[in-house]
């Protein structure tokens, strides 16, 4: 019996051949390439990832697909398959040293997010990410400053890259046939800080001040701001969708030498 598509795995099997190769030309796989693709599925994709010479590292969380996977590239040297939760997945394994890794995939939209967060935790061996997410989450991470879609997702992600929506995927190109639209979301990884402290405060500025969105800064941020001192580089009288990421950044940086004086 062939693989059915899994509810709880969130799976929607691509199969239009024409938005395939759209994808191929948008992620412009070389032969030098290491590409990590997330969820291969039946590998359509991967079979054009494969054809391109770059070295292929798939991640299925599926029993059921894996040996399907295999008999159809068994004989493909670029080609490695982990039977993994993406997840979970160390990416620095497969790293070489001179050389940062891309990553491609057809994201279930109940793992975009966490996803997401894995790639910034892993931003120093990234290179550019191509996802495939549901259109409403490519508009929240594209989003702009004093917009409803403007949130926590839209500041982390341009802080980590610049990202762009490539195109928008009708649902009627994949088996079974998901509810709602898809979009790709190209995103040039390009790391500003390397230190880990400023970054674990960005993060809690960020999620605490979209907290209570609603809210002034002052009062949204009003445990992070006690006992500091000097004046703050942001107007706190503002919301934190009023904030784009420069100023987020401004933010969390004085923040961030603020608690080292103390």
């Amino acid at each position: 019996m062939k693989p059915f598509a899994k509810k709880r795995f969130g799976q929607n099997f691509l199969i239009d051949p024409n938005i395939l190769r759209k994808i191929i030309r948008t992620v412009v796989p070389r032969p030098d390439d290491i590409i990590v693709e997330i969820g291969s599925g039946k590998g359509a994709l991967t079979d054009l990832l494969i054809e391109s010479g770059a070295i292929i590292h798939a991640i299925e969380i599926d029993d059921d697909l894996i040996p399907e996977l295999e008999c159809k590239f068994s004989d493909k040297s670029n080609f490695h398959l982990h039977h993994a939760d993406a997840l979970k997945f160390d990416l620095s394994s497969i790293k070489p040293a001179n050389q940062k890794i891309r990553i491609v995939g057809n994201v279930p939209y109940n793992i975009t997010s966490p996803l997401l967060f894995k790639v910034f935790d892993n931003s120093d061996i990234i290179d550019d990410v191509h996802f495939m997410v549901q259109r409403e989450i490519a508009r929240r991470i594209c989003a702009l400053p004093n917009t409803k879609e403007y949130g926590i997702l839209s500041v982390v992600t341009q802080f980590y890259g610049k990202p762009a929506i490539a195109f928008d995927v009708s649902p009627k190109v994949f088996r079974p046939m998901p509810d709602v639209y898809s979009s790709i979301v190209s995103l040039k990884l390009n790391p500003k800080f390397i230190d880990q402290e400023f970054q674990d405060y960005f993060l809690t500025t960020v999620k605490t001040a979209f907290g209570k969105r609603r809210k002034t800064l002052r009062n949204s941020l009003f445990d992070l701001l006690k006992n500091k001192h000097g004046e703050c580089p942001v107007d706190l009288s503002r919301r934190a969708e009023s904030l784009d990421v420069a100023e987020f950044i401004k933010l969390s940086l004085w923040i961030c030498d603020s608690k080292r004086r103390e």
